[in-house]
C-alpha cells in the first residue's frame, strides 16, 4: 500500500467518526426523554414477536410496565446463553435493576402484546443491591391513592391515583423527577394544563409542585420517579 495512503488512513480513522459506535436498537425500542438523570426508552413486543441479539446501557434501570402482558423470554448472552422467562406482567407494576450488561434476545411467548418504560438512571451506582425491588400494581383503583413505594437516599418511586375532577397534588420535592403516566392524565403546572397521554413521560425540576385529574372517566394514575438533584458541572 502507498505510504501516502496508508498514512492518511491512520489518519482518518483518529477523528471520532471511525471509532466504534453502539449498534442501533431493534426498532422495538424508542427513546423518548433524555436528560442528566434520565433516559427513558419505549418497548414493544407484539405477540410471539422475536427480537434479535442486542445491548442495553449497564445503568440502574426502572421498569414500567404498561399493560397486562404474557410470559417473555430473555436469552442472555453470559460466558454461556441464561435463558430467563419473565412472568406476566401487570399495568402499573414496576420492576428497580441495580444494573448489569445486557446482551440478549428477546421472545414473546403470549398472545398478549407486551409494552413497558425503561427508565435508565443515568447517574446512580452501577450493580447497588438496596435498588432491587418489585412493586406491584394498586389492587384497588376505586379511591385516591398518594403513596411511596421505594424509598432509598439514592432512589424513591410514588404512586398517585386520582379520581375526582377535583385536582390531587403531587407535592413538590428537593429532587429532580420524571413522571410516567400510566393512564391519561392532565397535568397542571402553575395553572397551565396538558393532557399527558397513556405511556408518556415528563420531567420535573425540583421544588416544583403538580397538580393531576382525570382526564376521561378512567382514574389518572401517575408514578413519580425521583433520583437526587445534581447540578450541571461547568466544562
Amino acid at each position: 500500500m502507498n505510504r501516502r495512503f496508508a498514512l492518511f488512513l491512520l489518519l482518518l480513522c483518529a477523528i471520532p467518526s471511525c471509532q466504534a459506535q453502539p449498534a442501533p436498537l431493534p426498532h422495538n425500542y424508542k427513546t423518548i426523554l433524555t436528560n442528566r438523570a434520565f433516559r427513558v426508552i419505549s418497548v414493544h413486543y407484539g405477540p410471539h414477536e422475536k427480537v434479535p441479539v442486542h445491548s442495553h446501557s449497564d445503568s440502574p434501570t426502572v421498569y414500567v410496565y404498561l399493560n397486562n402482558s404474557g410470559p417473555v423470554r430473555f436469552i442472555h448472552e453470559a460466558p454461556e446463553p441464561v435463558s430467563i422467562v419473565r412472568p406476566p406482567s401487570q399495568e402499573g407494576a414496576f420492576r428497580i435493576s441495580a444494573g448489569r450488561i445486557e446482551r440478549h434476545s428477546v421472545e414473546n411467548l403470549s398472545d398478549l402484546d407486551s409494552r413497558f418504560l425503561r427508565v435508565e438512571l443515568l447517574n446512580l451506582q452501577l450493580d447497588d443491591k438496596t435498588l432491587e425491588f418489585r412493586g406491584k400494581a394498586p389492587a384497588d383503583d376505586s379511591r385516591n391513592l398518594s403513596k411511596t413505594e421505594f424509598s432509598s437516599p439514592q432512589l424513591a418511586v410514588t404512586r398517585t391515583i386520582c379520581l375526582n375532577p377535583t385536582p390531587c397534588t403531587i407535592a413538590p420535592s428537593d429532587m429532580t423527577a420524571i413522571l410516567v403516566a400510566i393512564s391519561d392524565t392532565i397535568i397542571s403546572n402553575n395553572g397551565h394544563p396538558t393532557t399527558l397521554k397513556a405511556g408518556s413521560v415528563i420531567a420535573v425540576a425540583p421544588h416544583n409542585g403538580l397538580l393531576i385529574s382525570p382526564s376521561s372517566s378512567e382514574p389518572a394514575h401517575i408514578l413519580q420517579i425521583l433520583v437526587p438533584f445534581q447540578k450541571a458541572t461547568k466544562p
